[in-house]
């Protein structure tokens, strides 16, 4: 079943990467975002299956834009990704409603 997906990404790079990823899976990133303005209107207006979520972004965080979604829609489907591996961050954005955490770099 192919998927309809947001990516909240800053880095350029790393955004066309990850919609190249989810071309190849048979996905479709139906929009992209650099902070939680674009995010939430992205989310709105595109109702994707999910997002990816960078945790560090230059404006509010990742999990600050994770909250906001799943206050908008409980049912917001989301994985966090983050250079910072902590267990306590990956714990946190599970906490807070992530359907997942993946480590950069992205294997």
């Amino acid at each position: 079943m192919a998927l309809r997906m947001i990516v909240v990404e800053d880095n350029l790079l790393t955004r066309e990467l990850l919609k190249e990823m989810f071309e190849v899976l048979g996905h479709q990133v139906v929009a992209e975002a650099e902070d939680l303005a674009g995010a939430v209107a992205a989310f709105k207006r595109h109702k994707p299956d999910g997002l990816t979520i960078d945790l560090s972004l230059p404006k509010e965080d990742g999990l600050a834009i994770l909250k906001a979604l799943r206050a908008a829609d409980p049912n917001a489907r989301a994985i966090v990704i983050s250079g910072n591996s902590q267990a306590r961050i990956r714990e946190e954005v599970l906490k807070a409603g992530a359907a997942d955490f993946l480590p950069k770099p992205i294997e």
